[in-house]
């Protein structure tokens, strides 16, 4: 066991179920949240009262970002589990104190904030595109990249658990124009549906992307 978990293990193991509310917005949090297991979904909610996501964090990161570090003292989002979830409630001093002490849980925090900048390029990408076509393709790769990590290298094809309508409240799209534009992707091959969910055909979903 490497450093950063046997720290993690002084602190209190949470569990939560899909859906259930981490942080409120403007929340003042009771320390930091650190994933163990598990995704944490980061939304806002607009003046229309319609959900939109920020990001989907993983095992390793911590939330409310910038908390750690005191650029924030409230939670500037919504944060739900993306599916069952723990976490350890860490107190910020205390977390610092760890960091600042062990450079290689400082550099694994250096990587995963890094990674997290990369993801959020790609979310900024997916959301300048003109064709909503272009818009729902990357950012099924970005949630796929996000929950798949690593082991999503080498997948021919990758079983993505979402609804129409969390793809839609991804880019500011209808429910009805999500399902349009994936019944098109899906007629190109570079999907399937299944039910609540979506099989992505990564290598074909890439070659479509590079081509437009």
């Amino acid at each position: 066991m490497n450093a950063f978990d046997q720290f993690l293990e002084e602190y209190p193991l949470i569990a939560f179920e899909k859906g259930q509310i981490l942080l409120l917005k403007d929340e003042i949090p009771k320390g930091v949240y650190i994933i163990v297991s598990g995704f944490v979904k980061t939304y806002t909610i607009n003046a229309s009262g319609e959900e939109r996501l920020i990001s989907i964090d993983s095992a390793g990161e911590d939330i409310p970002i910038g908390f750690t570090a005191g650029l924030i003292t409230r939670s500037q989002y919504f944060y739900e589990a993306y599916g069952r979830c723990t976490v350890r409630l860490v107190p910020c001093d205390a977390y610092l104190k760890h960091l600042v002490e062990n450079n290689a849980s400082l550099l694994r925090r250096h990587i995963r904030i890094t990674k997290i900048l990369l993801a959020s390029l790609s979310r900024i990408e997916a959301l300048e595109q003109s064709k909503a076509s272009d818009k729902v393709a990357l950012t099924l790769l970005y949630i796929a990249d996000r929950i798949g990590g690593r082991f999503l290298l080498d997948k021919a094809r990758f079983n993505l658990s979402i609804t129409q309508q969390e793809i839609a409240n991804a880019l500011g799209l209808t429910r009805e124009t999500a399902g349009i534009v994936l019944k098109k992707l899906e007629g190109k091959k570079l999907l399937a549906h299944s039910r609540n969910s979506y099989v992505l055909y990564m290598e074909k979903l890439r070659v479509y992307l590079s081509r437009r």
